[in-house]
C-alpha cells in the first residue's frame, strides 16, 4: 500500500487556512499532540494545551489565530476552527474498506427485490420482497432488510443491522452494527380489568440523507405516519427513539439518550449522554441539554438546560448552590435561636 504524503501548503489550501512557515514540509499522517511524530500533523484547540508542545514532535500544527501568536518554532496552518480543519485533513489518511460490487453467494435475496449492480451484499444478508437498494450501498454480513424497504445510494449498513418492513433510508446513511430500525412502537391501552392491549404499529421510519446511527440503537416505527430523522443528524450508540418522534436537521444525540413517543425535536439540538425526554415534549432549535437531564416540559429555542427535572442552566446552578448552603443556614438559625433564648 502506497503511503499518502501531502505538502503543508496543499493541506492549508484544502482547509482554506493561512500558512505560516515552510509550506514544503511533507505530512504523512495525523496524530494527537502527545503522540505526534515527525511527518505527522496535529492541532491545538485551546491555549491550555500549549504546555503539551514541549514534548510534541509533530512536523506542523493546526491552530487558531489567538494561539498562533504564541508559537514560533513550528510550521502552522491557521484557521478559525482547528478541530474542523483537522477532521477534514484526517479523512485524507483514512483507509476506507474496499468492497467489490457483488452479491455474496450466501446472501438470500427475494426475486422481487431491486438491487443496484454497484452494491455489495455480504454473506447471510437477507433482502425481502420488493426492497430497493441504491447504487454504491454496502450491506455487511447478517443484515436483514425487510419487505418494501428503500435504501438510497452510498449507504453503509454494518453487520447485524435490522431494517424492518416499509422503512425508508436516504443517501449516504451509516448504520452501525446491531441497530434496529422499524421495530414496533411501545403502544398499549389498558382495559377495565387491567389487561394491556397492543395497538398495531402501522407506520414506518423515514431517515433522511447523511444521517449516522451508532451501534445497538433502536428507532421505532410510528403508530400511524412516520417516525422521522431529518438530514445530517448524528446518533450515538445505545440511543432509543420511540414511535412518531420527529428529530430535526443536524442534531447530536450522545449515548443512552431516550426520547419517548411523539416528541418533536428542533434543528441543531445537542443532547448529552443519558438525557431522557418525556412523551409529547417539544424541544426548540439549537437547544443544548446537559448529561442525565430529565426533560419533562417543552423547551423554547436557544436555551441551555440541565438537571432533573431540566431547568435553564443558570437557574439550576443557583438552585444547586442554595441546596449546598442549607446546612450552613440551618446552623445559623440554630445560633440565632440560642441568642434569642439567652436574651430571655
Amino acid at each position: 500500500m502506497n503511503q499518502k504524503v501531502f505538502t503543508l501548503s496543499y493541506l492549508a489550501q484544502l482547509v482554506q487556512g493561512r500558512l505560516e512557515g515552510n509550506g514544503e514540509v511533507t505530512i504523512s499522517g495525523v496524530a494527537p499532540l502527545d503522540s505526534a511524530k515527525k511527518g505527522e500533523l496535529s492541532f491545538v484547540r485551546h491555549k491550555k494545551y500549549l504546555k503539551s508542545l514541549a514534548n510534541c514532535n509533530a512536523s506542523a500544527l493546526i491552530v487558531s489565530d489567538d494561539i498562533s501568536e504564541e508559537i514560533n518554532n513550528i510550521p502552522l496552518i491557521v484557521v478559525k476552527n482547528p478541530e474542523v480543519a483537522f477532521a477534514k485533513i484526517a479523512w485524507l489518511f483514512y483507509e476506507n474498506p474496499v468492497f467489490p460490487n457483488r452479491v455474496h453467494t450466501n446472501a438470500v435475496l427475494s426475486e422481487t427485490a431491486k438491487i443496484s449492480e454497484t452494491c455489495y451484499i455480504g454473506p447471510f444478508v437477507h433482502v425481502c420482497e420488493e426492497a430497493e437498494i441504491g447504487s454504491g450501498t454496502i450491506i455487511m454480513s447478517g443484515a436483514y432488510i425487510g419487505r418494501k424497504v428503500k435504501i438510497g445510494e452510498d449507504c453503509i449498513i454494518y453487520p447485524r443491522v435490522v431494517v424492518l418492513d416499509g422503512c425508508v433510508l436516504g443517501n449516504r446513511i451509516i448504520v452501525h452494527a446491531g441497530t434496529v430500525i422499524g421495530s414496533d412502537g411501545f403502544g398499549y391501552v389498558s382495559d377495565s380489568n387491567g389487561n394491556h392491549i397492543k395497538i398495531p404499529q402501522m407506520g414506518n421510519v423515514v431517515i433522511e440523507d447523511d444521517v449516522e446511527i451508532g451501534a445497538n440503537s433502536t428507532i421505532d416505527r410510528a403508530t400511524f405516519g412516520s417516525t422521522l430523522i431529518k438530514k445530517g443528524t448524528k446518533i450515538d450508540n445505545l440511543v432509543h427513539i420511540a414511535h412518531n418522534v420527529q428529530v430535526g436537521e443536524s442534531c447530536i444525540m450522545a449515548g443512552q439518550v431516550g426520547i419517548a413517543g411523539s416528541c418533536q425535536i428542533g434543528n441543531h439540538v445537542i443532547m448529552a449522554g443519558q438525557v431522557g425526554v418525556a412523551d409529547h415534549t417539544k424541544v426548540g432549535d439549537r437547544v443544548r441539554i446537559g448529561a442525565k437531564a430529565g426533560v419533562a416540559t417543552s423547551i423554547p429555542s436557544g436555551l441551555d438546560v440541565i438537571g432533573i427535572p431540566a431547568h435553564q442552566r443558570n437557574e439550576y446552578l443557583k438552585m444547586y448552590m442554595n441546596v449546598k448552603r442549607i446546612e450552613k443556614i440551618k446552623k445559623d438559625l440554630e445560633e440565632v435561636k440560642k441568642q434569642i433564648k439567652n436574651l430571655k
